[in-house]
């Protein structure tokens, strides 16, 4: 028996393609990966080799400088070297102190005057007793002080009267690297108030 003439019409013809997401993943994921290999080769047989070309460069740069240069001129230089190295380290971490004497002479009240002096560098602290003439003036140089920027906290300890002059203690903590090279080279630590 012989096949309809419509059945034979469809099994003819090409099946259609239906549109799918799958096609187009494959598509996509292949041009990524011979992108990816182009880029790999590239690197690998192109870049790799002119990087080690210069680094060969530099070394023989290196080895005929050294070979211009006596061995032991080259180690007094290294020596040389590694003594402004230590010398730039201790200088960034020297602490200086006298700064805080133009301060307290350009912070002191006229009235009053310090009979102990204590300095704390790693701490920050500055402790100090004084005299003055009159409670007032107690009180208008502990202002002074409580006024300073670089003065970040003060604590004041025994108030007393003797012999008709008022005694104090005062604890000044100052701003954490004043003491330091730096910060102590800076005109603005000895402005008047």
């Amino acid at each position: 028996m012989a096949l309809p003439q419509k059945v034979i019409e469809q099994l003819g013809r090409e099946p259609s393609r239906t549109p799918g997401w799958s096609g187009q993943l494959l598509m996509f994921s292949s041009t990524i990966f011979f992108i990816s290999l182009l880029a790999y080769f590239g690197l690998v047989f192109g870049y790799k080799p002119y990087l080690d070309s210069n680094v060969q460069k530099l070394q023989d740069q290196i080895q005929a400088f050294g070979q211009k240069i006596p061995l032991d001129q080259q180690k007094k230089l290294i020596n040389f070297y590694a003594q402004l190295s230590n010398i730039e380290s201790l200088l960034a971490n020297h602490v200086i102190a006298s700064p805080v004497f133009g301060w307290l002479e350009k912070n002191t009240e006229t009235n009053a005057y310090f009979t102990r002096f204590s300095l704390n560098t790693q701490t920050n602290q500055l402790a100090l007793t004084g005299i003055a003439k009159t409670m007032d003036d107690v009180s208008q140089q502990l202002a002074i002080f409580e006024n300073r920027p670089e003065a970040k906290q003060m604590s004041v300890g025994n108030i007393t009267l003797t012999n008709g002059l008022w005694n104090f203690d005062v604890a000044l903590s100052f701003d954490p690297g004043y003491f330091y090279h730096s910060n102590a080279a800076t005109p603005a630590n000895t402005t008047t108030p």
